[in-house]
């Protein structure tokens, strides 16, 4: 039987070792921990913000730089602890992460007091308001799913696929805040179902990309990565020193050693 129909995979521990593409659970936990840490604010200081009183909206911002502070070291330190990735791609994703992190750290407030001292009122202040919060947001959930599916080795039509669902994704949210701000309704415990169930959707999200990454041409093989490389099933080939004498005697065994024939003279 020929070579070419007849192979076998060799799978070797080291080989399995070097196509995983699992990120490892220290990474994932602690990925997922920086975004659980980074809503807690919402979930939690701002049913009590709704009380009223200066203390509690001090109480509210503080909780709030902590809580963004500390999810930008431990998702930046998460993307970095990948494994089965280079070291190039765990370098780009943390800096994005780290960069959307600090817009929302860093533009929200100063948006708001931008919007505080131009001297328009509340009511007039709404959607302008809802719109630039809505911006600086997607920034952020934009640079969290393509940080994180960088450092995962993931092609590019993931990334593009998860930024458009985070363009719809808070186009939605602002319609849906604009229209509770016009029926004046809302508070402590609509604030706290939107946020729980919009962390739901952030790690469907990440989910969804998971998959996507599972198909055939949606992650990226490493120059590391060695492809499967057939090996040919020897014990189904003929042996090259007895091949000729096959098809000299195709009926035949061939002759061993003491039984050659000599013609006589």
């Amino acid at each position: 039987m020929s070579i070419g129909h007849n192979t076998q995979w060799q799978d070797s521990p080291e080989l399995k070792r070097q196509v995983s593409h699992h990120p490892g659970w220290l990474a994932r936990s602690m990925f997922m921990a920086a975004l659980i840490v980074g809503a807690l604010p919402a979930l939690v200081l701002a049913p009590i913000s709704f009380s009223g009183g200066r203390d509690t909206m001090v109480l509210f911002t503080f909780g709030t730089i902590v809580a963004g502070g500390v999810r930008l070291v431990l998702g930046a330190i998460a993307i970095v602890l990948v494994k089965n990735t280079t070291w190039v791609r765990r370098a780009i994703g943390a800096a994005i992460f780290v960069l959307g992190c600090l817009a929302l750290l860093v533009l929200s407030p100063i948006m708001s007091i931008v919007m505080g001292v131009s001297g328009i009122g509340p009511a007039d202040s709404v959607v302008p308001e809802t719109v630039i919060q809505s911006v600086v947001s997607g920034i952020y959930l934009s640079a969290v799913f393509c940080g994180w599916n960088i450092a995962r080795n993931r092609r590019w039509w993931i990334l593009v696929t998860a930024v458009a669902i985070t363009v719809v994704l808070y186009s939605g949210k602002a319609v849906f805040d604009l229209m509770l701000a016009a029926q004046l309704t809302g508070g402590a415990m609509v604030t706290v179902v939107v946020q729980a169930v919009w962390l739901v959707v952030v790690f469907g999200v990440l989910g969804l990309c998971h998959l996507l990454g599972r198909v055939p041409g949606g992650t990226v093989r490493l120059p590391n990565q060695p492809a499967r490389i057939p090996q040919p099933d020897y014990a189904s080939q003929p042996n090259p020193q007895t091949a000729h004498l096959s098809q000299t005697y195709p009926n035949q065994w061939p002759p061993g050693p003491g039984q050659q024939s000599y013609p006589h003279h």
